[in-house]
């Protein structure tokens, strides 16, 4: 059986990877665990197939000039359970520049990586530094023989009426094949924090290579997924949120519904 490197195994088991603002800033914040988290999803499934469940929790520590971010989650797709750990670390290097690195792995279900690994760096840009250009590379190995390198090129921009517009790019590539493909998003963000957020995001393109299961798998095809979320602050440091997710291909189309309750530490 393939093992992990040991100092990845090390970092993984240390915390588990949520996504971050996309400019976080760590000027004069407080140390120690910021934010925790616990969350369940449920999906239904066209083709037969059965429906997923999952539940996870994620949390934010601030050390240093570090901010990690981890996720721990048990799930169940295509009647295989399954448990993912992931931490990411971002750091700010000066005013205009920022990085990030994240470490994921599963415990050898055939949806879930083997191991991957993401990196990116951020560049803020205008005087009120409200634009925020990234780049990023990654890799995924599935427990098969499969394995996937990317590049990524993202754009954020934060208005000044509430409001935040997102766009990626990657460019993948899946191997064995190799099978080059694209995929693209798009995201709008209106709200504030202690209030409310609501989230639209939609993703298009082509994926290389997606696991159904225990020896079954399907490649080079297309895929379109719809995610609309809200966020709502209950207290002055806690609240819940609702997402619903759409996702489609010439295979099986999916659809979901995640809660989640937070709770921010002074």
């Amino acid at each position: 059986m393939h093992r992990l490197p040991k100092p990845l195994t090390l970092l993984l088991l240390s915390l588990a990877a949520l996504s971050l603002p996309s400019a976080w800033a760590q000027n004069e914040t407080p140390q120690g665990l910021r934010l925790a988290e616990v969350y369940s999803t449920h999906n239904s499934l066209s083709g037969n197939f059965a429906n997923w469940r999952e539940i996870g929790f994620r949390g934010l520590y601030v050390a240093g000039q570090h901010l990690l971010a981890g996720e721990a989650a048990t799930m169940q797709r295509f009647n295989e359970n399954g448990n993912y750990l992931a931490l990411r670390d971002t750091l700010d290097l000066d005013r205009h520049w920022y990085g990030s690195l994240a470490v994921g792995a599963g415990d050898g279900a055939s949806y879930l990586p083997r191991y991957r690994i993401d990196g990116f760096i951020h560049r803020k840009w205008l005087d009120d530094l409200s634009l925020v250009t990234s780049v990023g590379l990654g890799h995924y190995r599935a427990p098969d023989t499969h394995k996937d390198d990317n590049l990524s090129l993202g754009l954020s921009w934060y208005l000044p009426s509430s409001w935040v517009l997102q766009t990626e790019a990657k460019f993948n590539q899946s191997r064995p094949g190799p099978i080059d493909t694209r995929q693209y998003f798009v995201a709008a963000t209106w709200g504030q924090a202690g209030q409310t957020r609501i989230t639209g995001r939609y993703g298009w393109g082509q994926e290389g290579y997606q696991s159904l299961g225990a020896d079954a798998f399907i490649s080079r095809f297309p895929s379109h997924q719809t995610t609309l979320t809200a966020q709502h602050w209950l207290g002055p440091r806690w609240g819940i949120r609702a997402s619903a997710d759409r996702y489609s291909n010439p295979f099986y189309k999916r659809q979901g519904l995640q809660l989640a309750v937070f709770k921010e530490l002074p």
